[in-house]
């Protein structure tokens, strides 16, 4: 029993060893890191559409595999440069207005101190008054900056991956001593394969319904760069729980300093969180399905584990990124506990007849 004990101890301390040294080595490394899994997160985007474009047909004649690939490269890359297009105008266009936004904000806040005493009180007055809209706009084109550097290196890897990538099969043969081993492994690659794709298109679909819905109760109630905070929504919807919350909280505020009155703030805060509501809670847990059968303390935790040491790129990779931990961790007989401790209901899908 003492001997049990004993190792049981040395066991823990290990696993709790391993897991600082990992976390430390994820954060040091932060700058090659990113733009390596954003790198191959894209090149999963440019063989996931290609994969699609194969399914296409004419009769018997498909697409050959040059132009599968060619066509999702250009997909992504068109989307990409739309994406920079909207960011770049936007942010042009608002540091242009921050000082009028300074000064519409100033001026609310000088008559909400008229206001009786007991609202006063009641409203975050002091977040506001140290708002700098003109300082948080230049750190957001500054990010943008930072951003726009690493497109090259991003480039770079994936240049190398499509290199390496003919080879990846045999490479997977000759690490596997055994065809049993191979099987195991091929196994593995194909439910990653399967459970990422269906992550991505279902969060794909809603956040882009979430964003257009978004889009054009901006549009109807007259705010500004609608296109631009339609863009954030869709994006910020890809970060579990805290991401919608801010996608909505944002264009409201956008609202109070570009309108003489509170309707609007109302009319968009109240309009896109009921549809951030009913498409977050209703349309993508049914769509979703068990596909995602992540406890929710553990989406929390793995979103502040990855924000903390990769900040917004960690919020975004968190889920896909615990995803493909719990499969390999399942599929190894030491670490299955573990795996089965942080899905919902302590069964992976396969198990539950799904």
């Amino acid at each position: 029993m003492e001997s049990f004990s004993h190792n049981r101890l040395l066991s823990i301390t290990l696993w709790f060893m391993i897991i600082f040294m990992t976390g430390y080595v994820l954060a040091i490394a932060e700058k090659f890191l990113i733009p390596l899994v954003l790198a191959l997160f894209l090149w999963y985007l440019v063989n996931m559409l290609a994969k699609r474009f194969g399914e296409l047909r004419v009769g018997r004649w498909t697409l050959p595999a040059w132009l599968q690939f060619l066509l999702s490269g250009f997909v992504i890359l068109l989307i990409v440069i739309l994406i920079l297009n909207v960011l770049t105008g936007s942010i042009s266009a608002m540091i242009e207005a921050a000082p009028s936004y300074q000064e519409k904000l100033i001026k609310m806040i000088t008559e909400l101190e008229g206001w009786p005493r007991f609202i006063a009180m009641a409203l975050p007055l002091n977040p506001i008054t140290e708002t700098n809209i003109d300082g948080l706009v230049q750190n957001a084109a500054a990010e943008f900056g930072n951003f726009l550097v690493n497109i090259g290196l991003i480039a770079i890897y994936m240049f190398f991956l499509f290199m390496e990538q003919r080879y990846i099969s045999g490479k997977l043969a000759s690490v596997s001593p055994t065809e049993k081993q191979l099987n195991r492994l091929s196994k593995l690659l194909k439910e990653i394969d399967h459970d990422v794709q269906a992550y991505l298109g279902v969060k794909t679909f809603v956040s882009l319904l979430t964003s257009v819905i978004s889009w054009v109760i901006m549009w109807l109630t007259g705010l500004e760069f609608a296109g631009f905070w339609a863009l954030m929504i869709f994006v910020l919807n890809f970060i579990p729980n805290l991401g919608s919350i801010i996608a909505t909280i944002l264009p409201g505020i956008m609202a109070l300093v570009q309108f003489e009155t509170v309707t609007p703030f109302f009319i968009i805060l109240i309009g896109i969180g009921t549809v951030q509501f009913l498409i977050g809670n209703v349309m993508e847990p049914a769509m979703m399905g068990r596909s995602l059968n992540i406890s929710p303390l553990v989406i929390i935790i793995s979103l502040v584990a990855w924000g903390v040491l990769w900040g917004i790129p960690g919020m975004f990779l968190s889920i896909p990124i615990t995803m493909v931990a719990i499969l390999i961790m399942y599929n190894f007989e030491q670490t299955r506990w573990v795996a089965l401790l942080l899905s919902r209901d302590g069964k992976l899908k396969h198990e539950s007849g799904d």
